[in-house]
């Protein structure tokens, strides 16, 4: 078995930082002489990996969302195809990210790079049979971090081991630690795009609930690099709530209730046991084309919150596009707010099934296994 010497781990928005830097940190415990080269943001550099660049300034979703920072992934894309043909790694670890990260499985592929996806594309959940073996094409491995997600690229001859989802890891040490602070918090995403169009709205409809709540409304700032923005924001609200830089799971261990942006921050929200309401907008013609040429896709997407989604329920309140009102955002935080105990329960359902120990610590000894 080859030793595993050196690896290029790419993780292009936040939440794959800091997922990146976990590894990072415990690949370094089982060899401290391993050399980790990364695409990353600030966690990652702090966990001591060798960030050559960062990406995370234009992380987007979308089918127009993106095209205003293609000149940047394309310098991107050549720049970790350079990294690849001169560092020439053991192993190269895309996380997430799959419009960019399916580009370099192919890329990495064509020179003979070992590629394990960690949170690989969620053909399981969306997709069909048909993009789990295009994936498996470009792909020497998933981690995977749910059964499902397992069963299903198994399904696609790939090779797949399940070693549970890293918002464990996250929470875990804060769950038994929570102590409620009577806060209301907004979390608008870790996209610039998600700031500038969630937050707005998000500000209003909290306003709108304080006049009836104790509660002390918080903004989550998931970066330094958005604080201006948000602050931008609020002034054109004329609007002084009080902001949060620091770990988002500490905030979430002080909150009653919340409003987040679609993504992961609703799965760690739910394995916190917080209350929160769901939404997103997408530019309209990204949506409209969406609705008109994707309606089979859409239609495999019960629920946008991947929380919803595993427990089959719409516990927390999702909303979506036109439906994202300030009015329709404040009945919905009283909604859950209410339904308090019921949503606690759902909540513990979710963390038995997804708690499997310490997953960074799982991945390392896969990777390390290569």
């Amino acid at each position: 078995m080859q030793k595993i010497k050196k690896i290029v781990i790419s993780a292009c928005e936040l939440s794959a930082d800091n997922y990146a830097a976990n590894i990072a940190l415990e690949l370094k415990k089982i060899d401290p002489k391993i050399q980790i080269i990364g695409i990353g943001s600030d966690a990652s550099k702090n966990a001591g990996i060798d960030v050559r660049f960062d990406m995370s300034k234009i992380s987007t979703i979308g089918i127009f969302e993106p095209i205003r920072f293609l000149p940047q992934l394309i310098l991107f894309y050549f720049k970790l195809k350079k990294l690849l043909k001169e560092e020439n790694p053991d192993l190269f670890i895309p996380i997430d990210n799959q419009g960019f990260h399916l580009m370099c499985c192919r890329l990495a592929k064509k020179l003979n790079i070992n590629v394990q996806y960690f949170i690989a594309p969620q053909e399981w959940h969306w997709g069909t049979l048909k993009g789990g073996r295009k994936v498996a094409s470009v792909v020497d491995k998933v981690l995977a971090i749910f059964p499902q997600e397992e069963r299903f690229y198994k399904k696609c001859n790939l090779d797949t081991v399940y070693v549970g989802h890293p918002v464990t890891d996250r929470v875990r040490d804060f769950r038994s630690t929570a102590t409620k602070e009577n806060i209301i918090t907004i979390f608008p995403g870790s996209r610039v795009q998600e700031i500038e169009r969630m937050l707005p709205v998000f500000i209003e409809a909290v306003e709108k609930f304080i006049r009836k709540s104790n509660l002390k409304p918080v903004i989550s700032v998931a970066s330094i690099q958005y604080e201006g923005l948000i602050k931008e924001i609020l002034e054109k609200n004329n609007c002084n709530f009080e902001l949060y830089i620091g770990n988002s799971i500490e905030l979430m261990s002080k909150t009653n209730v919340s409003l987040v942006t679609s993504g992961t921050i609703s799965l760690e929200h739910c394995l916190m046991n917080v209350p929160h309401v769901v939404a997103y907008k997408f530019n309209p013609l990204t949506f409209f084309i969406a609705n008109t040429f994707f309606k089979k896709t859409l239609a495999r997407i019960k629920f946008m919150s991947m929380a919803n989604t595993l427990l089959d329920e719409e516990v927390f309140p999702e909303l979506l596009q036109s439906a994202v009102t300030p009015e329709s955002l404040c009945k919905k935080l009283y909604a859950v707010e209410s339904n308090n105990n019921h949503i606690i329960q759902k909540c513990n359902k979710l963390w038995a099934q997804l708690d499997k120990g310490n997953v960074s610590r799982a991945i390392a000894g896969q990777l390390l296994k290569s």
